[in-house]
This record gives C-alpha cells, sequence and structure tokens, in this order.
C-alpha cells in the first residue's frame, strides 16, 4: 500500500478474448445479470428477471440496487484506467467523460457482497487453469521460469506444502503466506517510475531518475523482477510485493493478474472529506472517515492482485484471499481503477509515475494525489434489509505512562525519540481491537490531558494522535512535553493524569493511582 505515494493498446486489445473466455457466468432468467452476481453482489433473485416485479428486469442500471446498500461516487483517475475490467464482483462502472490525462468514471460500490463468503475450491483445476494461457505465461516483471517453479516447488515441499496435492484454494492460502514469509520486506521505491523497453527490458526515463538516491540496476532484482525477488528474499512495496505473487504463483500454475485501487476520496481535500460526512451510513461513513484522516497529505493507492481460484477471479491482497472493498486495512472504501497482465504493461513513467515523481500536480486533480472525486453519496435501496445501527463509542484505557527513554519501551519507541529529538511520555493505550480501532478513537477523542501534582501548577499537555504505534494487542501513543512543559516539570514530584474528555462519545479512561515523576537529575 502506497503511503508515500497509458496502458498499451495492443494488451487492452488481446485482454478481451482471455477475459470473455475465462468468465462466462450463468444468467439463468436472462436478465443481463450473472446468478452469481445476483446471489453475492445485487442480492436478487437469479431465478426472477424481475424481482420486485415493477415490469423493469433486475439488470436494469437502477434497478440492481434496490435490494442492495451501495455508494455512488463520481471519480476522475489519471490514466492508466482498464475500463473493460473495471464492472467486477464488487463494484459497477462507466464511462461519463474522458481526455488524454483522465478518465472521469461513475462507479456503484457493493460493500456489502457475499463473495469472500463463495470462494470454494475449483474441480479439474488444473486442466482448467491450463487453458488460460494469457494469464500463465511469464511477463517482463512477472519473470518466471521453470527453474523457479522447480525451486517453489522444492521450498514448499521442505516446508511440508505438497504442490500437486492441493486444491487451486489450498494452494493460494498457503503459497502466498509461505512467499511472503520468505521475502523480507524494504522500504524503497521504484515501480512507478521503471519503464520497459520493446524487449522488455527495464530502464528509467533519465528526469525521472532524481538526484540518484536509489541505485535502480541494483534495486530491479529485488523490487520489479519475481524471479529475482524469489532469489535474494526479499521484496517492496505493494506493487512489488503484487509482481512477486503474480509471477511466483503463476509459476505454480495460477492464473495471476494486478489490480489497482485507489481511496474512494483523496483524503488531502477537506471538500472530498465532507463528502463522507454525508454518507448515511454509520459503519462506512466511520471507517473511511478514519482512514481518510490516517493518510493526510500522502500519496495513497494500493496494488494487490486477483487469481483464478474455483472458477471465478478472486482478490488476494498479500495472503487475504477474498479481500473486500470495505476494510480499515484498505483507505476503509476503494475504488478499482485498472487491471494488468503484466506491471510492465500499465507503464506508468508515462502517467502517475511521472506527475508524482517531478510533483507535476498543478493539474485537474488539485493535490498531491492523481485521481480526485467530485460527488459521493450512499443509498440503502427501497428493499434492502440491512440495518444501520449507531456503533458504540470505542473506549480506551491508559494502562500505563513511561518516559520515552525508558528501557522497557520496545527499541524502535526509544530510538524514535533519540532520532527526533523529542521529549515527553508514552502511553500505552488497552481496549481498541485493532490499529484500524485504535485510529479511529484518536480521531473521535478529545486528546488533552492534564499533568497533575499533588500540589503546584497542573501541565496540561495533549496525546499526539500523529505519533503513536500498534504493538500485537495494545497502542503506544506520544504524550509530548515541549520547552515549557519541560521547564515546569519538577523533578522527583509525582503527577497524576487527568483527561478532558470534552463531552464527546470517545472517552479516556485513566486510573487515578497511575502516576510518574521524573527522577532528579
Amino acid at each position: 500500500m502506497h503511503l508515500h505515494r497509458p496502458f498499451f493498446a495492443a494488451a487492452a486489445v488481446a485482454m478481451l478474448l482471455p477475459l470473455a473466455v475465462a468468465q462466462q457466468d450463468p444468467d439463468s432468467d436472462g436478465d443481463g445479470l450473472s446468478d452469481f452476481h445476483e446471489v453475492h453482489k445485487y442480492l436478487t433473485d437469479p431465478h426472477n428477471a424481475d424481482t420486485d416485479g415493477d415490469g423493469v428486469p433486475d439488470g436494469d442500471w437502477r434497478e440492481r440496487r434496490e435490494y442492495q446498500y451501495t455508494v455512488r461516487s463520481v471519480v476522475r483517475v489519471m490514466r492508466p484506467v482498464t475500463i473493460e475490467h473495471l464492472c467486477d464482483d464488487y463494484q459497477d462502472a462507466r464511462i461519463l467523460d474522458q481526455t488524454a490525462e483522465y478518465v472521469e468514471l461513475e462507479v456503484f460500490h457493493y460493500p456489502y457482497n457475499t463473495v469472500a463468503d463463495a470462494i470454494v475450491a475449483g474441480p479439474s483445476w488444473r486442466k482448467n487453469a491450463a487453458a488460460m494461457r494469457y494469464w500463465l505465461e511469464p511477463g517482463p516483471t512477472s519473470d518466471w521460469t521453470p527453474e523457479l517453479r522447480h525451486a517453489l516447488e522444492d521450498g514448499l515441499l521442505e516446508d511440508g506444502i505438497a504442490v500437486a496435492r492441493l486444491s487451486d484454494k489450498d494452494l493460494v492460502e498457503r503459497a502466498a503466506t509461505w512467499l511472503l514469509e520468505r521475502a523480507k520486506q524494504h522500504g524503497r521505491f521504484s515501480t512507478f517510475v521503471t519503464a520497459f523497453d520493446a524487449e522488455g527490458r527495464p530502464f528509467v526515463p533519465d528526469d525521472l531518475r532524481g538526484a540518484g538516491e536509489l541505485d535502480f540496476e541494483a534495486q530491479w532484482p529485488r523490487e520489479i523482477s519475481a524471479k529475482g525477488m524469489f532469489e535474494h528474499r526479499t521484496r517492496g512495496s505493494c506493487s512489488s510485493t503484487a509482481i512477486y505473487l503474480s509471477g511466483c504463483l503463476r509459476a505454480l500454475g495460477v492464473p495471476t493478474r494486478t489490480v489497482l485501487v485507489v481511496p474512494i476520496v483523496d483524503a488531502d481535500d477537506d471538500t472530498e472529506i465532507a463528502m463522507i460526512e454525508r454518507l448515511a451510513s454509520h459503519e462506512v461513513r466511520r471507517m473511511a472517515l478514519t482512514a481518510a484522516r490516517q493518510r493526510r497529505g500522502s500519496w495513497a493507492s494500493h496494488t494487490l492482485n486477483e487469481v483464478w481460484v474455483g472458477g471465478r477471479w478472486r482478490r488476494l491482497n498479500y495472503g487475504n484471499l477474498g479481500q473486500n472493498i470495505l476494510d480499515p486495512a484498505m483507505f476503509g472504501l476503494v475504488t478499482h481503477v485498472a487491471t494488468f497482465r503484466d506491471w510492465a504493461d500499465a507503464n506508468m513513467p508515462s502517467t502517475i509515475g511521472r506527475r508524482q515523481q517531478l510533483q507535476r500536480i498543478d493539474d485537474v486533480f488539485g493535490g498531491v494525489n492523481p485521481y480526485s472525486t467530485i460527488a459521493l453519496r450512499d443509498e440503502f435501496g427501497p428493499y434492502c434489509r440491512r440495518a444501520n445501527p449507531v456503533p458504540p463509542p470505542v473506549q480506551a484505557k491508559v494502562a500505563s505512562i513511561r518516559w520515552g527513554d525508558d528501557p522497557t519501551l520496545p527499541d524502535d519507541v526509544r530510538r524514535w525519540f533519540v532520532d527526533n529529538g523529542r521529549f515527553g511520555l508514552i502511553a500505552r493505550i488497552d481496549g481498541p481491537r485493532g490499529s484500524a480501532e485504535f485510529a479511529e478513537f484518536l480521531a473521535d477523542a478529545d486528546l488533552r490531558v492534564r499533568m497533575v501534582p499533588a500540589d503546584g501548577q497542573p501541565l496540561g499537555i495533549a496525546f499526539e494522535a500523529g505519533c503513536w504505534w500498534w504493538k500485537h494487542d495494545h497502542g503506544l501513543i506520544l504524550v509530548p512535553i515541549g520547552a515549557d512543559g519541560r521547564r515546569d516539570l519538577v523533578p522527583g514530584k509525582g503527577y497524576v493524569f487527568t483527561p478532558r474528555n470534552g463531552g464527546l462519545a470517545a472517552k479516556w479512561s485513566i486510573p487515578q493511582e497511575l502516576r510518574v515523576e521524573r527522577p532528579k537529575g
């Protein structure tokens, strides 16, 4: 997932045939919607072309949404956009307008689908997968070889994973997990500025190389080559990881492709944030807002995979088979904008990579991200049975407070204070169930706290929402103390903490027996 951070015509044409051959879902009632989508996406009757009996078939652009909750967005997205793949298990999309620079899409999202529940192993999957050569063959980045296949099979077998005995579903889940654990992730990033010549060889256009801070030639085997990443046991960001999984899973006989998604709005635009605040669904609004607040000022997009399992394309996000579009860890809610056979087909340096590397952001998007949502609303269809309860507030308890140089703190937290020249405390927070819920709590809570001595003047401090860590089952958050507070701090005196809790729904709980003192000297 990037938080920093024209499709080839021939490839686009070539894609149409294998797509049509590979996925022909039955449509029992002839209403234009597949049985699978009626059951798992639209919640209509697959054996009745007019589920509500109003004379309009379920396949009508409007009618298909009447039994579901949907989110409608109108978004301008910088190319590449592969429109032939955008109507999928999670969304319907159509072009409203397009220019040489962007495509304007109307997208209906179906966040409460049941697609993941329908993932089954495919009978005779190897025979069926073998017919999908287009999605199995190596490419410039998914560059698997017979030697890589043998090495993969041998390595998996050593760890008790017998490839030949597994169903497609089991193979994907077990092999993906094994591959991710095998390759250490690094933070370098060149996937959006690397182009490929006619022979599939990588190069970076001269004006995108920057000041030479990255040795691209040395980096490529560790970031844009599936074969190289397997051999070096390393991988880069989400786009690099998707390349790695694509090449390795193809080597094992699983048809695989690469998917690019973007958040429902540009979190750096207050107007777009306000659109989220008007959504009617309490859960979707809260999840999308929390995710947006976490990525303010960042380039945000995500690359993941799709694998052919059980006779249809299934989303694979790192090791999560069946990844939904509504997820706290996926920007809250995402829009699918492009699908590629090989990452090289995206030609990112000519569009997004060039814009982001050279910071040419004075364009139609008007901000750090190469997309902009211009309309957003949601709707519970007239026959939708989904409840919309107000979620209970997240509670958080301050379980302990330690100074930033306390030797019992994790090494990376203590090192952060040194590296950033900061002074203050670290509070352990219990209660939230995961990092997303912790971030949600911080977005809603009053962060102000008083440090109160037994006698003397209280110090006004605050939790810093932009500086926290999630450690297994609890959060750690910075409580900075500035120069004035440090001057007023009395060494050797015990302090207790009192939250202000400003009347907000999200409340802090701080035990009165919790106290700290700064040692003298």
